[in-house]
């Protein structure tokens, strides 16, 4: 059955993420959407704070899927790649290009585009519950070190327009995830996946992991292959590729 969404616009709020959590908590049904102009303590993974200013597209979508919680992970992929089919239109392949970062982030040249955080609730029994999705697009305004949409799109955005072109993607993928499982998800995934076969530096709780980027599981774990040829099999991490990854880095850093 395709997803009927149920759109809420709020102008000003602390967190999409903590509404749309107590949405979830009631008992609302799937579909419900909280999109807010501005947020004044937005929130991605690890808790990280980050800015939202006034001219992008900031939501919060809670979903219930009928699934395992070990295959709730793939929820995330099956957003990117609705949200990079929304973006379709809107980047000319010739002059831009647009890749998928494991775990949830969509990269334009290079540069960071739109970030998304999945926080699951659990039943009683440890079960999966409900799922509420984060999602935050620049489409007017962008930090150092990443990009807006307005500034590569071939043809005029408009934020409401973009959010409903999304949802429809999001919408059909799912209804793809549903039916037929991860499998075509993960290949459309790693058709644009960000660094596929390049170094990479997988940074984990208590160690370091360098190696070259093979591809991701069937949950979409990230399978990193070191200098020895061992595989490993990386569930949450932080991964880093290229300059503009280390410089973000680094600027993360010096406001720890």
């Amino acid at each position: 059955m395709t997803l009927q969404w149920r759109v809420e616009v709020i102008g000003n709020t602390p967190s999409t993420q903590d509404i749309v959590q107590e949405r979830a908590l009631i008992g609302d049904p799937q579909g419900y959407v909280l999109q807010a102009l501005q947020q004044e303590n937005a929130r991605g993974r690890h808790g990280n704070k980050w800015n939202a200013p006034l001219g992008n597209l900031y939501m919060s979508i809670l979903l219930r899927p009928d699934c395992a919680l070990n295959k709730a992970g793939e929820l995330s992929f099956v957003v990117a790649v609705a949200l990079s089919k929304a973006l379709d239109p809107y980047i000319d392949p010739k002059k831009h290009k647009k890749t998928l970062k494991w775990p949830n982030d969509v990269y334009i040249d290079g540069l960071k585009l739109s970030g998304i955080l999945l926080e699951a609730n659990l039943d009683n029994k440890g079960g999966l519950e409900s799922l509420v999705l984060g999602i935050g697009v620049n489409i007017f305004a962008a930090p150092e070190l990443a990009i807006s949409l307005q500034n590569v799109a071939q043809k005029p955005v408009y934020i409401n327009v973009f959010r409903d072109e999304f949802l429809a993607q999001l919408a059909a993928q799912y209804a793809l995830w549903e039916k037929s499982g991860f499998v075509p998800i993960r290949d459309a995934w790693l058709h644009q996946a960000h660094g596929l076969d390049a170094p990479i530096t997988a940074r984990l709780p208590n160690r370091s992991i360098k190696g070259s980027f093979r591809g991701i599981d069937e949950h979409g774990a990230l399978e990193l292959e070191d200098d020895t040829g061992e595989i490993h099999i990386i569930r949450a991490g932080d991964v880093h590729f290229g300059e503009a990854d280390e410089a973000n880095k680094a600027k993360d850093e010096t406001k720890k």
